[in-house]
């Protein structure tokens, strides 16, 4: 578990992760940004996705999670680098003529567009 240095974290959360054998890292010291990508995540998927459910077990957790995170990861727009967007060109000309589809996913809150295979 990675985490801050925040004296929060006390001598009773330190026991309890010892204790159930999960190992803890803490964030360098003086670098608040160490952990900026995790929290940044953290946020986004509570917003974009944990906030418009409400989960009976782990197990409906686990598979709200994994679809969201598989969106994310291989769907979902990003400006990273070989990322594409595959119904649009830069200059916001269809880049071919066929059907754009729709792909929902958890009750519509996911929506992925495609074109049909040619």
């Amino acid at each position: 578990m990675l985490h801050g240095r925040d004296t929060k974290y006390s001598h009773a959360f330190r026991e309890f992760w010892r204790s159930s054998g999960i190992k803890r890292i803490r964030s360098p010291i003086r670098a608040p940004k160490a952990i900026a990508f995790a929290e940044s995540f953290i946020g986004t998927i509570k917003r974009e996705c944990l906030n418009n459910f409400m989960c009976f077990s782990r197990d409906q957790l686990d598979y709200i999670t994994d679809t969201w995170v598989r969106h994310y990861n291989s769907e979902r727009p990003h400006r990273g680098v070989g990322m594409s967007n595959e119904v649009l060109d830069r200059s916001f000309r269809p880049t071919t003529y066929e059907t754009i589809r729709c792909k929902q996913q958890l009750g519509g809150l996911i929506k992925s567009y495609y074109r049909d295979a040619a």
